[in-house]
């Protein structure tokens, strides 16, 4: 199977399997739209960052960002990049435990950790405009573009490449597609990946994109909401997604097999 019908066979499976609860416009719609603005300001842009430091593993569970969201900023001070580069970890520790009253720090202190070493990133940049034509230089080719995403997962403590991936992508950098577990799984399934990681599952995806002609962003949606079925935006959760999961899964690996 060629790279393109990957993508459209992926398409027509979601909106076959959606069809009784989500239309193909709302699909349209969910899939090459980001959950926020684009963001073009180092605030708007830390913002988000605070949240996606936490969207992986247990931490959604355990830091609960959007729930808490006014009681961080007013921690942080709505965000002031120079106030949060200036606080040591166990300042920062001591202030969500007094606020929260939450006993098991380990993930809380990795938190504070990725918080501090995030503004100091942010405070590199002169102002938004430097922060944009930074980020936008890296945005020309997809060797840049994993070398960039790379590059952050150094810089921001806990950050890790998909993570990278993930804030790079929901700021408006549509080439970009995280490579978490559904998607690794997707990728296996269709014999595109020989090695479980994430930079080939990001390379995968992006020949995908380029051969379908859509950005790598879409590829992402779409094979997140099959395995996932989680339509939040419209407060949609389709039924039974491991089965759906499994069986797209199985027609990925035959489709693989033939050729």
């Amino acid at each position: 199977m060629d790279l393109k019908s990957i993508y459209e066979k992926s398409y027509n499976f979601l909106v076959s399997e959606s069809k009784d609860f989500v239309s193909k416009e709302q699909i349209d719609v969910f899939i090459s739209t980001p959950d926020s603005s684009e963001c073009r300001d180092l605030h708007s842009a830390y913002i988000l960052l605070l949240g996606i430091l936490q969207d992986f593993n247990m931490y959604p569970n355990v830091i609960q960002f959007e729930k808490r969201k006014a009681q961080i900023l007013r921690i942080l001070h709505d965000g002031d990049l120079k106030y949060i580069s200036s606080l040591d970890v166990a300042a920062l520790l001591a202030e969500f435990k007094n606020e929260f009253g939450f006993q098991n720090d380990t993930l809380w202190r990795k938190y504070c950790k990725s918080i501090i070493t995030g503004a100091r990133f942010m405070s590199l940049f002169i102002d938004d405009n430097d922060f944009n034509r930074t980020f936008d230089a890296f945005d020309k080719s997809d060797m840049t573009r994993e070398a960039f995403a790379l590059f952050l997962s150094k810089k921001i403590y806990n950050m890790g490449f998909a993570v990278a991936c993930n804030w790079l992508k929901e700021l408006g950098y549509y080439k970009y597609a995280k490579p978490d577990t559904h998607i690794k799984d997707v990728c296996s399934a269709l014999n595109l990946i020989q090695n479980n990681d994430d930079i080939s599952c990001f390379e995968a995806i992006i020949k995908v994109a380029n051969a379908a002609e859509v950005d790598a962003y879409i590829v992402d949606k779409v094979w997140w909401l099959i395995c996932s079925g989680n339509f939040y935006r419209y407060k949609i959760v389709l039924p039974h997604p491991k089965q759906r999961k499994e069986r797209f899964l199985m027609l990925c690996s035959k489709d693989a097999a033939k050729e």
